[in-house]
């Protein structure tokens, strides 16, 4: 284990046992890995509670911190039969676990109170506001959004005491995280339930007012390159950042142990090489750079020709000569040129072309008559079987494999003679006539002292030896037996002797107390705080929650009535959600209660909330999906106007406007899933709270058992959210504008829609923060489930329109508001708003009773 000297703590990604020893040989503070058949990752190996336990044991002799990932939302059937299982996992004593769901994490709070817990990444923090309102659940550490810059990061720390964690390496989400639909919506794997589907990495088509726009490289649209900060660790550092996490539970021991070693190398201040680099590229790499840490550039963050792993880009085909490829390599390249067995990979990705080969022999060359300043040369030999014909002058190059690098890797975890332990001190001590005894410390207070079952007796043959000659023997002898701790964590530093002259002492003692001394020593490193979980104590906190919703007094002190007034169900509430200010003239006059304002950047406020109110509807105004440092300004906007209520659609939004006498109700971004998430979450002033989007029918009416159905909000039809991102697809496909005002606002000006994989269109809409959002292109309508909603309580239904004309969103409206009312049967609601789809009417995930199983497992 290399010891740390720096202040962060190294967070690295274990997805196999060969992964955990490959970081903590390699310069880990702590690790994390997903806790048995609950985890983000559903495609990595399902440890079992033995495996956990000798993983965290293992750690923790090491001086190494485990954390358990359990970050996915809980539906409420599943939260009821956790408390005998989070029992059990909290025995194994883990340091804390990484956890998205609100309600997940209050149970673990009830069960063991003591417990350390981390807010996942999942939960979107993104702002200082954010960050304090979940501290107040018991987080002792948040692990923020990765689309935030240096800047934002140090605002968020000098806003919060809180314990924050952020991304350093590894693979970028297009969206951010638990907010991404996508991979549930196009392929039915949901990417809060550790079944992301990656569709961000598939091709996209895009279309402009209509037609196919071919006037860009990028193809990719969505596949961001990969993160590498090391180029910001300083600035982390200075900042107080507490943890810096590596992304990838999927990939090789190898590559942690790569990734390990770089980080740790510049945490403790010695200068990298391009040794130090080479195996973070050739592993696995979709092209390196810093992310959002340095702001937004949409240019950099996504290459758009590719989406899979390339490596190290080497330079261009110069020249194919008899069998043989001349590169022009790359500045960047140094002197890490390839080997013999390497992967070679040949791209022309304007016409699609990518054929790779092994490397059989390289050499560094130059050309006839060489120019001063041109590049250098490497002639390439290939094996009879591969075709150079194939390869074009002007081809991109890339190494993206190499098995010598690998085996390099590989004995960082494996060798033995190569692997850096703790070293102790001994204190070897004994009287003739009494028991021998063995003290074995670590310097860091841990000491361990064992005693031989047998006393120590004399020497026959003393007499024949000198003093010093008795000394040396049993020094020699000593020293062998004591050091012989190749199979423990342990190195013997230094040993004090203070045993009787002239003692025989067999070494098979001596290798007895050895033994017994280091596994003694392990057993005092691995001692853990009490923590005492109990199942039942969970189980009473849930039931309690029930009981809170059955009697009405959920929400601890909020009363429903200072927000929104309750109604008997023979009158839902219906909300419409508009998307620009023309689409509100057509609602007068219609069967409808609220009005939701969602609109774009500079659209002005003020007269529709006026329109809004002399048509007789509540006003009601939306905040933004993310809210990071320096974003408040649509917040004050509407603390400015004091809407009739405000649609709040993340936590840091909740933090501000909670006490603001605003009547709030909570959107599907805050992912409620459970009923320990909307008591919580109620209790912070909402009036209301939609469900996550992640809920089907079955998992929903579970839900509605356990709360009040007044208090959920069910959207009966919209376009599905997808990618919910900070990345612009707009300025990096239609101009070469790296952020805002760059790319002269082109989102304003054009329609977009992208075409999927499976030839279905999709709307492509910017907010008032230029950040994007991909809306399915199919809506999904819920009228289906209105009868059985209308039997469990709920009484507050919503329409969300996205770029329809006047006309069509009162021909909807009226549709869905006949249904509701019960004017029209389901069925002809059904048929009469599918005719009014461009592309259809979907159920969506709300009827898709179907689990995805990992074919792998």
């Amino acid at each position: 284990m290399i010891s740390a000297t720096t202040s962060p703590e190294l967070l690295l990604p274990v997805g196999t046992r060969e992964m955990l020893e490959a970081a903590v040989k390699n310069g880990a503070d702590a690790v994390y890995f997903g806790v048995p058949h609950w985890n983000a990752r559903g495609r990595t190996e399902d440890f079992t509670f033995d495996d956990v336990r000798d993983m965290i044991r293992y750690a923790r002799i090491r001086g190494v911190r485990t954390f358990l990932a359990m970050n996915v939302l809980v539906f409420e059937r599943e939260l009821w039969e956790l408390p005998e299982f989070l029992e059990k996992i909290i025995s194994l004593e883990p340091d804390a676990f990484i956890i998205q769901d609100i309600g997940l994490a209050r149970l673990i709070r009830a069960i063991a109170p003591q417990q350390e817990i981390h807010a996942s990444t999942q939960m979107t923090l993104a702002s200082a506001e954010g960050v304090n309102l979940v501290k107040s659940i018991g987080f002792n550490r948040a692990v923020l959004a990765r689309e935030l810059s240096v800047k934002e990061i140090a605002a968020i720390k000098g806003g919060t005491d809180l314990e924050l964690e952020v991304f350093i390496h590894g693979a970028l989400c297009v969206s951010y995280s638990g907010q991404c639909l996508t991979s549930e919506n196009f392929g039915g794997r949901s990417a809060n339930r550790g079944q992301c589907a990656q569709s961000c990495r598939l091709p996209y088509r895009i279309f402009v007012d209509g037609k196919e726009f071919r006037d860009t490289d990028a193809q990719y649209l969505f596949s961001t390159r990969d993160l590498c900060a090391l180029p910001k660790l300083d600035e982390l550092e200075e900042i107080g950042v507490n943890s810096l996490k590596v992304e990838g539970r999927l990939k090789s021991p190898e590559y942690v142990a790569a990734v390990s070693r770089a980080y740790r190398k510049a945490l403790n201040q010695i200068p990298l090489d391009s040794k130090d680099m080479e195996p973070l590229e050739v592993l696995f790499s979709r092209g390196l750079n810093t992310g959002w840490l340095d702001g937004d550039n949409h240019q950099e963050l996504v290459n758009g020709t590719f989406s899979n792993h390339h490596g190290m880009a080497l330079g261009q085909v110069a020249k194919t000569d008899r069998g043989q490829i001349i590169v022009a390599l790359d500045e960047s390249v140094g002197s890490t040129y390839p080997q013999p067995g390497d992967g070679i990979l040949f791209e022309n990705a304007a016409l699609g072309v990518s054929i790779g080969s092994r490397l059989y022999a390289a050499q560094v060359t130059h050309l006839p008559h060489p120019k001063r300043g041109e590049p250098k040369y490497l002639r390439m030999e290939f094996g009879r079987d591969f075709d150079t014909r194939q390869i074009a002058v002007g081809m991109q190059v890339y190494r993206n494999d190499s098995p010598a690098l690998e085996r390099e890797l590989r004995k960082t975890f494996t060798d033995r003679n190569l692997e850096e332990r703790i070293p102790v001190n001994m204190v070897l001590s004994g009287k003739i006539g009494e028991p021998l005894k063995l003290t074995m410390s670590d310097g860091l207070h841990h000491s361990a002292e064992v005693v031989a079952e047998t006393p120590l007796e004399a020497a026959r043959n003393s007499e024949n030896r000198s003093k010093n000659e008795a000394d040396k023997a049993l020094h020699d002898l000593a020293q062998k037996e004591l050091s012989g701790l190749s199979a423990t964590a342990y190195q013997l530093k230094h040993l004090d002797i203070q045993v009787d002259r002239g003692a025989f002492i067999p070494g098979k003692v001596l290798r007895t107390l050895r033994q017994n001394a280091a596994e003694k020593l392990d057993e005092i490193r691995c001692q853990w705080k009490v923590l005492s979980p109990k199942a039942d104590d969970g189980k009473a906190f849930l039931e309690s929650t029930r009981a809170k919703f059955k009697s009405g007094a959920s929400t601890s002190g909020t009363t429903f009535a200072s927000a929104t007034p309750v109604t008997d169900a023979k009158h839902p509430i219906i909300s419409v959600l508009v998307r620009n200010p023309d689409q509100i003239a057509a609602l007068k006059g219609l069967d409808i209660d609220r009005v939701i304002m969602d609109f774009d950047w500079g659209v002005k406020y003020d007269e529709s909330l006026q329109q809004i109110r002399d048509f007789g509807f509540k006003a009601g105004m939306a905040t933004l999906r993310i809210h990071k440092p320096g974003e408040s300004h649509y917040l004050k906007n509407i603390l400015r106007l004091c809407p009739d209520f405000a649609l709040v659609r993340n936590l840091g939004a909740l933090s501000i406007l909670k006490e603001s006498g605003i009547p709030l109700t909570g959107d599907y971004s805050l992912n409620a899933a459970n009923s320990a998430s909307y008591d919580w979450l109620l209790s912070q002033g909402l009036s209301t709270l939609h469900p996550s989007w992640d809920l089907n029918s079955t998992q929903l009416f579970d839900l509605l058992e356990n709360i009040d159905g007044q208090r959920l909000e069910l959207t009966l039809h919209q376009y599905m959210p997808a990618f919910h991102s900070e990345y612009c697809a707009f300025a990096r496909a239609l101009t070469t504008g790296r952020r805002f005002p760059e790319c002269g606002k082109i989102c304003t000006k054009h329609k977009v829609e992208i075409l999927d994989h499976k030839g279905e269109r999709h709307f492509l809409q910017s907010d008032a923060e230029c950040r994007n959002t991909l809306f399915v292109g199919k809506p999904q309508s819920a009228l289906k489930l209105l009868p059985k909603l209308n039997a469990a309580g709920v009484n507050h239904y919503r329409l969300e329109m996205l770029t329809e004309d006047a006309e069509t969103v009162r021909r909807k409206v009226v549709i869905y508001t006949q249904a509701i009312r019960g004017k029209i049967t389901i069925e002809d609601a059904i048929r009469e708003a599918g005719i009014q789809e461009k592309y259809g009417l979907s159920e969506g995930q709300l009827f898709n009773e179907s689990t995805w199983q990992d074919r792998k497992k």
